[in-house]
């Protein structure tokens, strides 16, 4: 027989980890993890309208852990010679940004092509798409 007080430590969240958005989990993990966190899949079905094939695929693609940049978006990429996809997660407002690159051409998922992106994202996408001819534009 366990312990009240044991039984009652394990069914309490740690200290520290109450506060933790669920989301923030994926922080050092695979785009697929950050893909299945339930704020991220909800986003990530809608935009990826009609491409859920090279969305899918995308997320296999190699590439770095999943970081955190601005303590507000989880950023990670997957890219294998001119096929890749970015993804980016504010986490705060639940807001994604998903590009998909196809023989080597930007396709914008979320949001739209004229639609301006987070100036914090502007590293983490220079270094998954470095020269691309058409980068998103980012606020100043």
């Amino acid at each position: 027989m366990i312990p009240r007080r044991a039984l009652a430590a394990l069914l309490l969240p740690a200290p520290g980890l109450a506060a933790e958005p669920g989301v923030r989990r994926a922080e050092g993990g695979t785009l697929v993890q950050l893909a299945a966190e339930p704020a991220v899949s909800l986003s990530l079905r809608g935009a990826a309208r009609g491409r859920q094939q090279s969305v899918y695929e995308g997320l296999r693609l190699p590439g770095p852990p999943v970081t955190l940049v601005a303590e507000r978006w989880l950023v990670g990429w997957g890219r294998d010679g001119d096929r890749g996809l970015f993804l980016a997660f504010d986490w705060q407002a639940e807001q994604l940004f998903l590009l998909l690159l196809i023989d080597g051409e930007a396709v914008y998922l979320a949001p739209s092509r004229h639609s301006r992106w987070p100036e914090g994202l502007a590293e983490p996408f220079g270094r998954f798409a470095p020269g691309l001819a058409r980068p998103p534009a980012f606020a100043d």
